[in-house]
């Protein structure tokens, strides 16, 4: 630490600190910068090692919503993965099992469609479902242009009305692609999510990274929650949908721990963010998907 006279104490467990670190609890209160294989070897190591933080975080965040938050706002932060790194290690997670489930052309070009989890639909290449027809080359059915738009636009939309007829020869490259920018979406609306829980505690004394901590750790919540729903979809199909209502419930329970808000105001902000939020993520989405559309 640096050599004034203040006197500091660690946020975690409240010992002196005479160090970057404090010898008591091991909580970091430096500020130093990390080289990338520090912290890329305490990202694995989080991850493997059975008894490490990411292990002991993970109950709090299913159980006790809004709790990891609250901790975080304390002080009381080294027994549990930062938020970040949290975030980051289930985002990895969650779309890498996404890519692994998602349907696939085999090499004989025979679809595999599952039927809720039971049935399996065989469907050949020479026998190929009646598709829409917005997926004719010739059709023009993206209409982003006026007359006088500029033509970088309208250059744009032509293509991706061209690139529609491919999604008819390579449908699978169309859904990597969407899955390939996926991350970066969510990643992208976290400081929307965050800016939201703001606006419905404008005059709280919270700040907005505090703000975008409840954002991380309510979206490594979602993220474990859609794994828990891919493993379950295979196991037990009708158990799975209950798991949203999990997440129905989850917000307004955190936004009382964290925020310390009464049942009604956590009920209204609640679903003022989700209204907003779902917009967002629907005009994300379709932006995405054009994005992915031009690519092709």
């Amino acid at each position: 630490m640096d050599s004034t006279n203040t006197v500091q104490y660690c946020r975690n467990c409240g010992a002196r600190i005479r160090s970057e670190y404090c010898a008591d609890c091991g909580q970091r209160e430096g500020r130093a910068d990390r080289r990338f294989f520090d912290t890329a070897s305490d990202l694995a190591g989080d991850l493997f090692d059975a008894d490490s933080r990411f292990w002991r975080t993970l109950f709090p965040l299913m159980v006790r919503p809004g709790f990891l938050t609250a901790e975080f706002f304390a002080g009381r932060r080294a027994r549990y993965l930062p938020p970040l790194r949290l975030y980051l290690v289930l985002s990895f997670l969650l779309f890498l099992a996404m890519s692994m489930v998602a349907p696939k052309p085999s090499d004989q070009g025979v679809f595999v469609v599952n039927n809720d989890g039971e049935n399996e639909e065989v469907i050949s290449e020479d026998d190929p479902p009646e598709l829409p027809n917005y997926l004719d080359p010739d059709s023009s059915w993206i209409n982003i242009t006026m007359e006088d738009s500029p033509q970088w636009l309208q250059d744009i939309e032509d293509r991706m009305n061209k690139n529609t007829g491919k999604l008819k020869d390579d449908p699978q490259r169309f859904v990597d692609l969407l899955l390939d920018y996926a991350p970066q979406l969510m990643f992208a609306l976290l400081p929307l999510f965050a800016l939201l829980i703001q606006f419905v505690y404008l005059f709280s004394p919270y700040h907005y990274l505090q703000h975008l901590v409840f954002a991380l750790h309510y979206h490594s919540f979602v993220y474990l929650l859609y794994l828990i729903d891919l493993g379950l979809e295979r196991v037990i199909p009708a158990a799975s949908s209950w798991l949203w209502l999990v997440l129905l419930a989850y917000l307004p329970l955190a936004l009382r721990r964290a925020y310390g808000s009464g049942w009604m105001g956590a009920v209204g902000k609640s679903a003022l963010i989700y209204f907003t939020y779902g917009i967002a993520m629907a005009l994300g989405i379709a932006a995405t998907a054009m994005v992915a559309l031009w690519l092709l």
